[in-house]
């Protein structure tokens, strides 16, 4: 974004050992536009390019966004939609996987899973496989493999971000963002991130309304809360109703699909609806 010739100067470099040269480039789309305009704009002699092969992938666009628009346009480019996994997509990719290797994988077991994957699918597929790998042909996985294998900085983070808000703790919320960007989660991310944790905050709350006490109603969630979230969990649920908690599920949808507007502030969007929903928790 503030260098737009850095992709034109990749394009035009000199191959050491091939004839042809393959730039790949990574980012948010309102961030590449310029600097893809310039690298597309054809050179005195006509060539475009220099022979080399220009590989984009713009997150966070949709079909009417300019760098859609720019490589649709071209004489020779082209674009090609590749949609985020949802969590249906996730569960046929891990189920179809697991049954290739006669793998058995309890329902909660799969919620689990499910949960922990993001929107990646090629991530996605890494994991999964590399949980094929740790059960082995025939073998099974255990609610224990899942939290040992899939938990990583990125996951804690989010969590994080999705206590801070029930706990109504600015402060909190503020470095677990920070933290949560520094680990490469988007907004997506972490909003769903938050919609999984008040999600299971709404069901354990319903939970002690019907008589159960606050551990047994943290226990019972499926998929089960990491057991460094529990003991928060179970003083949030002192002050959160399932009502309440569910109110906040409506506001996070809302955010996610201002997220999706392919609005270049989609940190700020996150973070001003996170605020939001963290005083809300403190009044």
């Amino acid at each position: 974004e503030n260098d737009v010739g850095v992709i034109a100067d990749a394009v035009s470099s000199i191959a050491v050992f091939a004839e042809t040269r393959v730039v790949i480039v990574r980012g948010r789309g309102t961030e590449l536009v310029e600097a893809c305009k310039l690298a597309l704009t054809p050179r005195k002699d006509g060539t475009l390019l220099d022979g080399a092969v220009l590989i984009v992938e713009a997150r966070e666009t949709t079909t009417r966004h300019a760098i859609v628009k720019l490589f649709e346009n071209g004489d020779a480019c082209a674009s090609i939609g590749c949609y985020a996994d949802d969590s249906g997509t996730i569960r046929d990719l891990a189920q179809s996987s697991f049954a290739e290797l006669s793998i058995t994988v309890d329902r909660h077991v799969m919620d689990l899973i499910v949960g922990k994957l993001g929107a990646d699918r090629a991530g996605s597929r890494r994991e999964i496989e590399k949980l094929a790998l740790m059960a082995g042909q025939g073998g099974s996985l255990t609610a224990e493999d899942i939290e040992t294998a899939l938990e990583d900085s990125t996951v804690l983070a989010i969590d994080d971000v999705a206590s801070a808000v029930a706990d109504g703790n600015i402060l909190r919320l503020q470095e677990a963002i920070t933290k949560a960007w520094s680990e490469d989660a988007n907004p997506i991310m972490v909003i769903r991130g938050c919609h999984t944790y008040f999600r299971s905050l709404m069901i354990a709350a319903h939970g002690v309304s019907t008589g159960s006490s606050r551990d047994m109603a943290i226990k019972s969630l499926r998929p089960p809360v990491h057991f460094k979230l529990q003991g928060r969990m179970a003083a949030q649920l002192q002050k959160w109703g399932h009502k309440q908690a569910m109110a906040v599920l409506d506001k996070l949808q809302d955010i996610e699909l201002a997220l999706k507007s392919s609005s270049p502030n989609d940190r700020v969007i996150c973070m001003q609806g996170l605020l939001g929903l963290c005083l809300r928790a403190r009044a």
